[in-house]
């Protein structure tokens, strides 16, 4: 199983990326998210998406008054890929924390432009889970059932991936929360 590490200060200033974390950002398309561009910059730079900002300040609250880590359960999908993977926010000292990313199992899928960060884009907008990557269409779904239910399989360009929450990932993180 692959292991990912960064951690952040009690600013939440990113202090620290693994050789993996800097590998996998590479694999995924954004080979400029080096060490040396992401230290000493703000983790907050990097979540676009209000409602997962506001998930990671309860958890690292929590983590930071109480001195103990949490599990969050989360997906991080590739355009060719599932990754199920599993968040672990950890303490350290003088209120640093240390994230934890491990990938626990991943299944290949028929390639999905739709989540291909190098496609190109519309001016339109289509909101996918930031923490399952189910897309919305007429409900939340796969990312291969949305890109037919929307017709998107037939587009030279997509549209832009804004993030969002589904329903059931917020029971699910309320949860997490209230446990914590």
């Amino acid at each position: 199983m692959r292991e990912f590490i960064y951690q952040v200060d009690a600013e939440d200033l990113i202090t620290f990326v693994d050789a993996n974390w800097v590998a996998f950002a590479a694999e995924n398309g954004l080979p400029a998210l080096t060490a040396e561009a992401v230290t000493g910059k703000l983790l907050w730079d990097y979540l676009s998406n209000s409602t997962s900002l506001q998930f990671y300040k309860i958890f690292m609250a929590e983590v930071r008054e109480t001195g103990r880590g949490i599990t969050v359960p989360f997906r991080c999908d590739g355009p060719e890929c599932r990754r199920f993977m599993k968040l672990f926010i950890l303490p350290l000292a003088d209120s640093a924390l240390e994230f934890r990313s491990l990938l626990v199992r991943e299944e290949a899928r028929p390639k999905v432009n739709l989540l291909n960060p190098g496609y190109p884009r519309t001016e339109e907008f289509v909101t996918v889970c930031a923490w399952c990557k189910k897309v919305k269409a007429s409900d939340w779904m796969e990312a291969e059932e949305a890109v037919h239910q929307l017709q998107f399989f037939d587009r030279s360009q997509l549209p832009q991936i804004t993030h969002g929450i589904c329903e059931g990932c917020i029971r699910a993180l309320r949860l997490i929360a209230e446990r914590a």
